[in-house]
């Protein structure tokens, strides 16, 4: 009865937002009110849903909401009319409070109530007829209509007109493809997609790096909106208006097109404008907002090419439980190698937070590498908006989400970068290595190297984006005001690693390169974590996190294409000659480089979790395939004791044909 009066009622409040709204747009034509129409007639986007509150320490659920405008409760009989308004009062007043009105029914006959400072007040008493006819008048004095952030909403906002707004961008790119200040940024972005897809032709390369483009324009104007920023809609869709970078410049080169090609302009002009006006359309004030932009970036992307990247979205039921397999995450520094869009980022800074942690701390114990650009800027938007969900502003500080390529760190090669930046990261590498290893200052401790990072980026992202304002595209006054707006913002810091960098980064001329790269660039001021990736890159050796998990690439150790593929196969082979010397090569042949990945983590952190192909971890229905055969091998010979706990799941988990296994290890006592 309960479900059948939900169901009845999200029909009709349906219908009555598809009138008011298509009465709207019969009298002002606007693009906001059309898109909304769309949206409500093709029923795929939910505006109305559960709330989850919390009631002393237990987790319930509001029945229903609109927005900030409607609290449903629905019950089977008038009989418990009463016990509602009773419970909206004590229970959830804190959530109902919040809202204009509250409404009890059991589809025949309802009560609405509006809320008032001191409790609630009954307005009407009435049959479904009269109870229709009051909420199409509450409904029609709403000034806007809004949809909540839930991942699927997200996805089909975005999706209507994708083709459109996609071959604008590929029109634009195959203009502006051979300029000199653009060419790198694809050029660069290609390299590190070829690496984890590769051989593809051009065509597979361009089509991805338009759709990664649409979908950062999407992210980025989500955020301007979420966080109520006001400017120009290139500001708002390239990242320039948040006081953290978010996106990266190597997706941003339509910046550059709309200045050097006047019908560049124009197809950029027409995405930005739909892309802005759509962001506004989230109702960012609703607390549901979580792994906001997956579904759509699944369907940006298609499953194909996910499977050969080797990325496999990881639901929240298996990352909770990994998480869960952990004594206790609270005041742990979190590291996921392989972030992707930050699943585990989010989701263990949530836990922590229901720990008991300040939402701050735990923001900065959570950490995350990808060699991805897309998903950098993904992982750092959905981290923003869980610390948003969870304090109701801005966070202070970056976060500890790096452009980094794990891999090539691990086995002693430098990160593919934009052409440009090779000279600054190898200074900085010549910096920090004579730091590190003649002990020249005292680096301190994980925690330590984090906040040096974390205010190093803050300052050098502020003192870009000033500069940028002050100066324009003017490079003399740019590395001018980059250099001295850093070094007022870092002066009063007492460390020695501090006066270190900023006497480095003069000596570099590391502002002078980002003033170039700003310059040749067209305007693209979204350099600080890129810069900072750098740096943190080169701090991993000192790096030692509390906990690692992650879902790292399922690529075949045979089929993975990077400068140092041969030293991960290198590696894995003297792992496995330890144990099985006269079948390593054939053993290897079936490994997976994920196995390596789980080596080197053994070694850094004490309590691991991975998910893995159980071909490589666990099959209990078949004989022993090789790859599981390397991982015992490099287990046995990186981890000195210890708890190992092994999961084997006996469906499709991720429904691509390959089920996973899950391995938890926590390091010491016996093994």
């Amino acid at each position: 009865m309960h479900e059948n009066v939900r169901v009845n009622t999200v029909i009709l409040l349906r219908e009555l937002l598809k009138e008011v709204v298509r009465d709207r747009y019969e009298v002002t034509k606007d693009p906001y009110s059309l898109t909304l129409l769309r949206l409500l007639e093709s029923e795929e986007v939910t505006l109305l849903m559960p709330q989850e509150i919390y009631v002393g320490a237990e987790k319930r659920s509001i029945d229903m909401a609109l927005g900030n405008t409607m609290v449903f409760e629905f019950k089977s009989s008038e009989g418990e009319f009463s016990e509602a308004e009773e419970d909206a009062k004590t229970k959830y007043w804190h959530v109902v409070s919040k809202a204009k009105y509250h409404i009890v029914t059991n589809w025949d006959t309802w009560r609405i109530y509006s809320v008032t400072g001191s409790g609630l007040k009954l307005e009407v008493e009435s049959d479904r007829e009269e109870a229709k006819r009051r909420l199409r008048l509450i409904i029609s004095q709403l000034r806007e209509i809004k949809i909540p952030p839930l991942p699927k909403n997200v996805e089909n906002l975005y999706k209507l007109d994708h083709e459109k707004f996609l071959n604008n961008l590929r029109r634009t790119f195959s203009i502006v493809s051979n300029d000199p200040s653009i060419k790198p940024l694809y050029e660069a972005y290609k390299s590190i997609m070829s690496m984890l897809y590769g051989s593809a032709d051009e065509g597979s390369f361009t089509d991805l790096f338009i759709r990664h483009t649409y979908m950062q324009l999407a992210i980025m104007a989500s955020l301007s909106a979420m966080l109520n920023k006001s400017g120009e809609l290139e500001e708002a869709c390239s990242g320039s208006l948040t006081s953290i970078d978010i996106a990266l410049p190597y997706l941003n080169w339509w910046r550059q097109a709309r200045r050097i090609n006047g019908e560049a302009r124009g197809l950029v002009d027409e995405v930005l404008k739909e892309v802005v006006n759509r962001a506004y359309l989230i109702d960012w004030s609703s607390s549901t907002a979580e792994d906001v932009f997956r579904m759509l970036y699944e369907f940006l992307v298609e499953p194909s090419v996910r499977r050969r990247l080797g990325e496999y979205y990881t639901l929240l039921w298996l990352v909770e439980m990994m998480l869960n397999g952990f004594d206790n995450i609270k005041g742990k520094i979190i590291l996921d190698p392989f972030c992707g869009s930050g699943t585990f980022l989010v989701t263990a800074f949530h836990m922590k937070v229901d720990l008991g942690e300040n939402p701050d701390d735990a923001y900065n114990e959570v950490v995350g590498f990808d060699v991805n650009p897309l998903a950098v800027a993904v992982a750092r938007a959905e981290l923003i908006i869980a610390y948003w969900r969870r304090t109701q502003k801005e966070p202070e500080n970056p976060l500890h989400i790096y452009r980094i390529d794990t891999f090539a760190i691990w086995f002693g090669e430098g990160s593919i970068l934009i052409p440009g930046l090779n000279e600054v990261a190898s200074k900085a590498r010549s910096f920090l290595q004579t730091l590190i290893n003649f002990g020249f200052v005292n680096l301190g401790g994980t925690r330590d190297i984090l906040v040096l990072l974390r205010d190093i980026e803050k300052s050098l992202t502020l003192a870009i984006r000033f500069a940028y304002r002050k100066c324009g595209l003017r490079t003399d006054c740019l590395e001018k005001m980059i250099e001295t707006y850093l070094e007022e913002q870092l002066k009063g810091y007492q460390h020695d690693f501090i006066q270190s960098f900023l006497d480095h980064f003069k000596k570099s001329s590391a502002s002078g390169t980002i003033a170039k790269l700003i310059v040749n660039h067209g305007g693209n001021d979204v350099w600080g974590t890129v810069f900072m990736s750098i740096y943190a890159s080169i701090l991993m050796t000192k790096f030692r996190p509390d906990v690692i998990i992650t879902n790292p690439p399922w690529i075949p150790v045979t089929e993975y294409q990077a400068p140092y593929s041969n030293k991960i196969r290198e590696y894995m082979l003297e792992k496995i000659n330890m144990c099985v010397k006269d079948k390593k090569a054939q053993i290897l042949t079936g490994a997976d480089v994920a196995s390596a990945a789980l080596g080197k983590s053994i070694g850094l952190a004490d309590e691991v979790a991975y998910i893995m192909n159980e071909n490589q971890l666990f099959n209990h229905r078949h004989s022993t395939p090789a790859g599981i055969v390397a991982t015992y091998c490099i287990l046995k010979n990186t981890l000195r004791g210890g708890n190992v706990k092994l999961y084997h799941f006996d469906f499709d988990v991720f429904q691509h044909g390959i089920k996973p296994a899950v391995i938890i290890i926590k390091r010491g006592g016996a093994s």
